[in-house]
């Protein structure tokens, strides 16, 4: 399936006026080059020359193919290849690889008349090739990068003249009708054909090898099917290969369809261009709305299709019969590992994601959380190389999906809680608390749980809710106000000190830090512009702890991990309820006008 919508996307690629330059055709391969070494008609070297200006950055090329090496004697490239094979510069393998690149070179040109062809074969019947270079320049081609042979200039590849593409391309039907070593019915078209021993590397990923990774890789015994090994396992034809490689080639060498987190590389294409589909895919993964939109109405063209997905409407922008792909991969050395691959319609993904945003929506976090920035809030000081690849995979799934989230989402984030107490950054709180409430409500409403008003979790406090984390949750942040109102400036409040053990063991601290909340509520008292605000915060104790304790039980020794769960909701909604503006005069009666739907007009959290 894959492979198939890979060879699919090749297709509508090389039908892209804009992408002529980028995809190449069979035969030939898009390579970052560095150097230019600059022949004249007699074979000699008349310079060298960075390609990419003084920085010697690398050069975006298309050349003939570089289909990837291995092996004890390497396959050489044409007219573009590193300086171990053009010059022999490798005190260990120079002088081979060289050899095998002169008659790789002389097979392919020898029939060619053209003054390029000759001087490429002048060049490699030099003895030393690299006479007309400094020690310097032959130093700073020991870097491995790729060089392209040039006649006279810097600008006339030799690749490029018409006489030697058809020397190519003649080559490449001459091996095309010897066929490989296999013949098959490939896996991807049906139909048959020489099968590839190899298939492409994809170079550039990070993590992987500098040499390239490969998708579909067979190097052990066990993988071994009816004696065959390597690619012919897989039975791809050479051509589904080449166009499946190239295609996974230019997604992840295009920035815009990559995104890397935890370890994991996700991509994503649809069907058929769909600007506002394709923002919106790289904001659920990872990008910036304001860096990747080009203007103010695509801008606005996004958040629109946002805001009608959280309604339950597939957006205007999209047509719901383009399908999508979305394809997460993490590198293995020199493979390419598959962690998910998902394939579906604008209109499923439409109504999945709006079930998500609706998930996720709580008081106080006033634009949606992206599943990236729900996945960094379990990582370690807020870096992404610490994401377990396992979870970043089960919950994009999920996702995509409308499956239940993974059980290590929530254990995770409360574990953050506990570590760090959402003090980091002022939005962590809320986006951890909506992460909760996302992963309770959809397991709930999946298993066919129909909680009711004492048990449920809207978007802004409820009141009615009984549960015994969520209102040990509210108890702590009524305290925490107390204090922050009596204790001004003060270096650590009780969230700091006592959040991760009231969450799990409440008896424990609870009832020292109501104690201690008396004192603050006399001291609140006596500041007579706060005197109203004293007033609201006893009513709260009041009713909460009515509610907690209704007899002589004390408060719950122990939480389990649903229940703590339930405390940081409660503790964040509750938190938000008391910023809530409003006058003196309406402070007392605003207790009860709390709306549930999230419109409240709150004030920017400290």
């Amino acid at each position: 399936m894959i492979l198939q919508e890979l060879c699919g996307l090749y297709e509508r690629l090389v039908q892209d006026p804009e992408l002529h330059d980028k995809i190449p055709e069979r035969g030939w391969s898009l390579e970052k080059v560095a150097w230019a070494l600059v022949i004249g008609e007699d074979g000699h070297v008349l310079g060298l020359q960075p390609l990419g200006g003084d920085k010697q950055r690398n050069k975006e090329m298309l050349v003939p193919e570089h289909a990837g090496r291995s092996g004890k004697f390497p396959t050489p490239y044409l007219l573009c290849d590193k300086a171990a094979y053009l010059l022999g510069l490798d005190e260990k393998n120079g002088p081979g690889n060289r050899a095998r690149s002169r008659d790789f070179h002389e097979d392919v040109l020898s029939g060619c008349s053209d003054e390029g062809a000759r001087a490429t074969l002048a060049f490699f019947s030099a003895e030393n090739p690299a006479a007309g270079l400094s020690a310097e320049d032959c130093e700073r081609l020991g870097d491995g990068k790729m060089i392209v042979l040039c006649l006279r200039r810097s600008s006339d590849p030799i690749f490029d003249r018409p006489a030697v593409r058809s020397a190519w391309h003649h080559h490449l039907d001459i091996v095309g009708k010897a066929g490989g070593d296999e013949v098959g019915y490939c896996s991807v078209t049906g139909q048959k054909a020489p099968l590839a021993r190899l298939f492409p590397q994809v170079t550039g990923v990070p993590g992987a090898q500098s040499s390239g990774a490969s998708l579909v890789s067979f190097n052990f015994e066990a993988s071994k099917s009816y004696g065959k090994d390597q690619t012919y396992n897989a039975s791809i034809s050479e051509d589904a290969a080449f166009r499946a490689g190239t295609a996974l080639k230019y997604l992840l060498g295009n920035s815009s369809r990559r995104v890397s987190l935890g370890g994991t590389i996700m991509t994503y294409w649809t069907d058929a261009p769909s600007p506002a589909a394709d923002e919106v895919m790289g904001w659920l993964f990872g990008k910036s709305l304001g860096s990747r939109a080009e203007d103010k109405s695509t801008l606005d063209a996004v958040s629109t299709a946002l805001e009608e997905m959280r309604r339950g409407r597939v957006p205007s922008s999209f047509n719901p019969e383009v399908g999508y792909c979305i394809l997460g991969v993490s590198p293995n050395a020199a493979r390419l590992s598959v962690r998910y691959f998902e394939r579906g319609t604008l209109g499923e993904l439409a109504k999945r994601f709006g079930q998500y945003l609706r998930d996720m929506e709580i008081v106080g976090v006033s634009r949606a959380v992206a599943p990236w920035q729900a996945l960094m809030q379990t990582a370690s000081l807020g870096k992404a190389d610490g994401l377990p690849q396992t979870l970043v995979a089960e919950t994009m799934r999920a996702m995509l999906r409308g499956a239940e989230f993974p059980r290590s989402l929530e254990t995770l984030v409360l574990a953050r809680m506990r570590a760090d107490h959402a003090g980091r950054n002022k939005w962590d709180l809320g986006q951890r608390a909506a992460i909760l409430k996302a992963c309770r409500n959809r397991r709930l409403r999946l298993r066919g749980v129909h909680p009711d008003e004492k048990e449920s979790i809207d978007v802004s406090l409820n009141k009615e809710n009984s549960n015994l984390g969520y209102l040990t949750g509210r108890l702590f942040a009524v305290l925490e106000r107390a204090q922050q109102e009596a204790v001004k400036g003060a270096n650590a409040t009780i969230r700091d000190r006592y959040i991760g053990a009231a969450s799990t063991t409440p008896a424990r601290v609870i009832q020292p830090l109501l104690r201690n909340c008396q004192a603050h509520l006399a001291a609140i008292r006596k500041d007579g512009g706060k005197a109203w605000l004293s007033t609201r915060l006893e009513r709260e104790l009041d009713e909460i702890v009515g509610r907690l304790m209704p007899g002589n039980e004390g408060f719950p020794k122990t939480l389990d991990s649903d229940d703590q769960g339930m405390f940081f909701i409660g503790y964040y909604q509750e938190r938000c309820a008391l910023w809530e503006k409003s006058d003196k005069k309406n402070a007392v009666g605003a207790i009860d006008s709390t709306s549930n739907d999230g419109s409240s007009n709150l004030a920017e959290e400290e």
